[in-house]
């Protein structure tokens, strides 16, 4: 079987079957990368996915398939899509701007986390997860602050331990979506960055109990509402406030 016919019979896609180095399988939100099993980090829990190096080839122009993989690892980052590698060889070569060429892949993905070090990106094993790969301003477009924002709450290892301490009650006016939608609502609530994000670093531990919490659709926009972001409490004045004028 080709890696094409593979990356096909898991339901995924790409752009370009010819230049392509990663996957997307939009469905059921995977992506998918061949990890280079020669590239691992020095201590072995890390291996290398893309490298800043890849990024241009011998002209200096910027590589499609590096274009596209950046792409799909900000569905990773910003989208709470899920991160998927199959191990894979590689023909030996000087030259890493040149395009490299696969000896060998097994036909079998696995499920890995994404973490940034130093000038690559690396697939690792949930024990060795970090929360947050040091996300560079000139990675990306648009605004850093509403994207780390949204990286952290959707970010799947914090969001899980976040409702394992809290529940899934909303922390501001106790709605709970099991209870008024009953299985169709089970286990789903949002999920809120406390601190404000202004005062994140770009490379920042996230505490999942301390730093996030739960809370309705209704009441995560309201957070969001102004130009600054609001605390819990104020929110649940504000509903108090409101109830009390109603009487």
């Amino acid at each position: 079987m080709s890696r094409t016919d593979f990356i096909k019979s898991l339901g995924a896609t790409c752009k370009n079957w010819t230049w392509s180095w990663s996957f997307i399988d939009d469905v059921n939100k995977k992506i998918i990368f061949g990890a280079w099993e020669d590239l691992r980090s020095e201590d072995q829990t890390r291996v290398l996915i893309l490298s800043d190096n890849w990024k241009e080839n011998e002209d200096g122009d910027t590589k499609l398939g590096y274009v596209q993989a950046r792409e799909h690892l900000d569905k990773v980052i910003f989208e709470g899509y899920q991160l998927y590698t199959f191990s894979q060889k590689r023909k030996k070569q000087s030259n890493e701007k040149k395009a490299a060429k696969i000896e060998s892949f097994e036909k079998s993905i696995k499920l890995k986390y994404l973490v940034r070090d130093k000038k690559g990106w690396y697939a690792t094993e949930q024990e060795n997860y970090n929360y947050s790969p040091e996300i560079k301003e000139e990675y990306y477009e648009g605004d850093m602050k509403e994207k780390r924002s949204t990286y952290y709450e959707r970010n799947p290892k914090a969001r899980k331990e976040c409702l394992e301490y809290h529940g899934y009650n909303c922390k501001v006016c106790d709605f709970n979506f099991k209870n008024v939608y009953g299985d169709l609502g089970k286990d789903y609530i949002q999920v809120h960055h406390i601190n404000p994000i202004s005062t994140l670093k770009k490379k920042y531990k996230i505490d999942p109990i301390n730093h996030l919490i739960p809370v309705c659709a209704n009441c995560h926009v309201m957070l969001h509402i102004g130009q600054n972001v609001i605390s819990i409490e104020e929110l649940k004045n504000i509903i108090s406030k409101k109830k009390s004028n109603r009487k």
